[in-house]
Formats: C-alpha cells, structure tokens, sequence
C-alpha cells in the first residue's frame, strides 16, 4: 500500500470514529440552569411541589411519568435537607415541572471519499474526489423542566432544565431515567 492510500485511509478512518463518538454524544443527557442573581437562596428552607394538570403536549403523557417526576423531586430536595411543607402559603419555594417530548430532525453533512473511473489507481488523475455525504436522522427528545418560585413574591428565581433522545428502552423504564435526570437537574440548585 501507498503511503498515499494509508494517509487517506487514516484520514477516512478518524472520520468515521469521530463521527460515530459525536453520534454517541447525542443519547447523553443534556442539562442547563438559570438563576435570578437577586435571590437570597440560603432562606430556603420548605418546599412545596405546585400541583398542575400535565397535558397539552405534543404527544399524551403518561400519568406514571408525572407521578415519578414528582416523586423524583420530593425524594431528592428531602435528600438536600428541604422539608416539604403541607401548607402552600408556609412554604418558602415552590417548585413546578414541566415534562415533554417532540420529534426531532437533524441534517449532517460530511466529505466522503469516493473513487470513480478514470479518478484513482496508479495512471488515474491523482486520487479519490471527495464529495459530500448527507445524513438524515429522525428521532424522539425528552425534556424535563423545572421551575422554582419564591413563595411570598411568586416570581421566578430557577429554572432547570433536562434533554435526551429517547430510546425504546427510556420509554418503557422511565423510572430510572426520571429519577438521575431530576437529580442531575436539581445539583445545579444554588444551596446557601
């Protein structure tokens, strides 16, 4: 083999690794925060969870879904010392979430070498011509959401957020998924 051909080879090579290592990236969950610079979170003390009717998204939610969000919630913010309050009015945050999904599409488009006739071997033109290649993939996104609001004002002082591409597999055991993407949401709340 060419020197010529294990270059290209090589270079074709890592191509494809690179591409199959971001491809992979795409199935790990994503998560985001954002905080009202203004707040005095160190006062938070008592929660309560904001009851809400879950519909109106793009595809019918799965009662069992909301239920181990909320369950997700109370389990991790007792965990971190918060005391969940009966009381709306004596509580010092409340804390509502949001969950959904919707259909995604992503293009990519990348160099792939192609040889014709006439364009490689030893009295070709100089090598492969690389050409462009396009990618088409269609799938499902879960997000989670999470707000929390100062009990006395009722403004917003966090919001959280959770995404992941769905497989089969996190529909049909949603239990886990939900429990580490709340958690992982609720590490980015700002303790005092």
């Amino acid at each position: 083999m060419t020197r010529r051909r294990i270059g290209t080879t090589y270079r074709w090579n890592s191509l494809v690794v690179t591409l199959g290592l971001l491809s992979g990236c795409a199935t790990q969950l994503q998560v985001g925060s954002d905080y009202d610079r203004t707040a005095t979170f160190r006062d938070y003390h008592t929660f309560t969870v904001m009851r809400r009717e879950h519909s109106g998204l793009e595809n019918p939610l799965n009662p069992l879904v909301a239920a181990r969000v909320e369950d997700a919630i109370r389990a991790d913010l007792n965990e971190k010392g918060y005391v969940e309050s009966g009381d709306t009015q004596a509580a010092d945050f409340t804390i509502a979430f949001t969950i959904g999904s919707r259909e995604r599409t992503d293009i990519t488009t990348y160099p792939q070498p192609y040889a014709g006739w006439g364009w490689a071997g030893p009295r070709g033109w100089g090598g492969p011509y690389w050409g462009d290649a396009v990618d088409v993939r269609q799938y499902r996104e879960g997000t989670l959401s999470l707000d929390v609001f100062d009990a006395r004002s009722h403004r917003p002082v966090w919001h959280g957020w959770a995404k992941k591409e769905l497989s089969d597999d996190d529909i049909e055991h949603s239990e886990e998924r939900v429990r580490r993407a709340v958690t992982a949401v609720l590490a980015r709340f700002p303790r005092a």
